[in-house]
């Protein structure tokens, strides 16, 4: 059994006439109340503007006085005061980076300044930018590899590699070894299926080689050092000694200490200490 309430009409007109107030009061609170200037975002966008047009100036000063310093310095004969300016000029083009400006000439130029003040880790840093907006940076990369060519004898340069670490599947482009990998699983299925059938020649060892094949190729798509996102360094002091361990009590990992412009891959960070690993595979901690 259902119940229904009726309400009566003069009962229902008090009804709809309260509701009719609550919702008009509803109204007036939700609605929001706009002072009575038509223009009222006229003073920010003036601001923005002023804003933009102050910034522009800022970097253009910075860039009129890079470039001022930079070409002194071309002409100086006193040795100290070139080195002065190529630095001012390092720091002019540092600052205008850092209000926004990133393009290759930029750190091209800011690199040349700071190879020229004898700065080379930060003139490498300067031109890894560079390249990483611009592979194709053909100045960017002479200098580069200018830089690399002032190095000791004994530090190892990108891509050279000790013994077994010149070939690696890893270097195989990953669409290339998942297809092998198709293939090698494809083949050991047909090699398989010959040797279940004929029992005879030599189908059961191709099907082992293949199997082998195939997880090689597959194994290096899933386990890839080369593949994950390294962290790359430049080292930038004048002497940086790399321990055999994180500590300053532990022995050397090399007989020398590391010159500024040295190409690492970060490892592992551990308080104030990081395991750099050089281009040759070895390694120490910073």
């Amino acid at each position: 059994m259902s119940f229904a309430c009726v309400a009566g009409p003069a009962r229902r007109e008090r009804r709809a006439s309260g509701l009719l107030s609550l919702v008009a009061l509803a109204a007036l609170l939700l609605v929001p109340s706009f002072p009575p200037e038509a223009k009222a975002d006229a003073p920010s966008s003036a601001v923005d503007a002023e804003e933009t047009e102050s910034g522009e100036a800022n970097r253009q000063a910075l860039l009129g006085r890079a470039l001022e310093h930079y070409a002194r310095a071309l002409s100086e004969t006193d040795r100290d005061a070139r080195l002065a300016d190529f630095a001012s000029a390092e720091r002019n083009f540092a600052a205008l980076a850092a209000e926004g400006v990133n393009t290759p000439a930029l750190w091209t130029n800011l690199g040349n300044a700071a190879l020229q003040a004898q700065h080379p880790g930060r003139a490498l840093v300067a031109y890894h930018r560079a390249l990483a907006l611009d592979p194709d940076d053909a100045k960017a990369r002479q200098n580069m590899n200018h830089v690399r060519s002032g190095l000791p004898a004994w530090i190892p340069r990108p891509g050279e590699e000790e013994g077994a670490q010149r070939f690696s599947l890893s270097r195989i482009p990953e669409r290339t070894r998942r297809l092998v990998a198709g293939f090698a699983f494809l083949a050991m299925a047909v090699f398989v299926a010959a040797a279940v059938r004929r029992r005879q020649g030599a189908w059961r060892g191709l099907a082992i080689l293949a199997g082998v094949a195939w997880l090689l190729a597959l194994g290096s798509t899933f386990v890839d050092e080369e593949g994950r996102e390294k962290v790359l360094a430049v080292t930038t002091a004048e002497e940086s000694f790399a321990r055999s361990a994180d500590s300053p009590l532990s022995s050397l990992a090399f007989p020398e200490p590391l010159p500024p412009g040295v190409e690492v891959e970060i490892l592992e960070n551990r308080a104030d200490w990081v395991r750099a690993r050089l281009a040759n595979g070895r390694d120490g901690w910073l």
